[in-house]
């Protein structure tokens, strides 16, 4: 559907694949990812290739040591599946998940992205990090919730503005395990301006159009 408006990149939010429910993960190990080839992902491998586009999604992952991150796997429009993990372990998190390290900015169309997990994005370092490896656009797979309309806003639009780098947010929608999100997924600009947003918290597709000839003018 997204790639019939003609995009490119689909986001999904933090651990979209199995919901953000911490007791339920912790308690059913069989929904865990172990490997980046998991078998699982061959109906989004077979999208991604029948439509060239590439999709950041959300799983809970376990090493063969046995450490436990939240993970964005990414497949990419040969088929091809890579992870980045989650830096910034937040709150109720710790008592499940480690602090894991995220992929290097990848290439979509010319564009150079980078992922962020949610509290990642509360981190300026994260961000500038990114920038530093070459990112033209922060993509945020999170859970806002319900009251953190404003939170979600000022981490997008600082962490474009002060990077000169697109930012774009895929945030649940309605409930997800104990937790109710605020929805209001988005793209903000490299001026830190919001460009589009989805409208109350109701599941929803938003498909923007970034303009690579913002970018040059503003990083002289």
């Amino acid at each position: 559907m997204a790639a019939a408006q003609g995009a490119k990149l689909v986001v999904f939010p933090e651990l979209s694949l199995t919901g953000y429910d911490l007791d339920l993960l912790a308690s059913t190990p069989n929904t865990w990812l172990e490997d980046a080839n998991d078998g699982r992902f061959e109906p989004v491998r077979r999208a991604c290739v029948a439509s060239g586009t590439t999709a950041v999604l959300g799983a809970p992952f376990r090493g063969r040591a046995g450490d436990q991150l939240i993970a964005a796997p990414i497949v990419g429009p040969d088929g091809g599946t890579h992870l980045s993990f989650k830096e910034h372990i937040h709150g109720s998190e710790a008592a499940v998940f480690r602090p894991g390290e995220a992929a290097a900015p990848f290439e979509v169309s010319g564009w150079r992205v980078a992922v962020a997990i949610c509290f990642d994005a509360a981190h300026p370092r994260h961000a500038e990090h990114a920038a530093q490896g070459g990112a033209d656009v922060y993509a945020v797979s999170a859970l806002y919730m319900r009251g953190e309309e404003r939170r979600r806003d000022l981490h997008l639009a600082a962490r474009a503005m002060d990077n000169r780098i697109f930012s774009v947010l895929s945030n649940y929608a309605g409930r997800t395990g104990a937790h109710v999100s605020c929805g209001m997924s988005g793209a903000w600009s490299p001026t830190g301006d919001v460009m589009e947003v989805v409208e109350g918290a109701g599941d929803a597709m938003l498909v923007v159009d970034l303009d690579p000839g913002q970018l040059p003018q503003l990083r002289g």
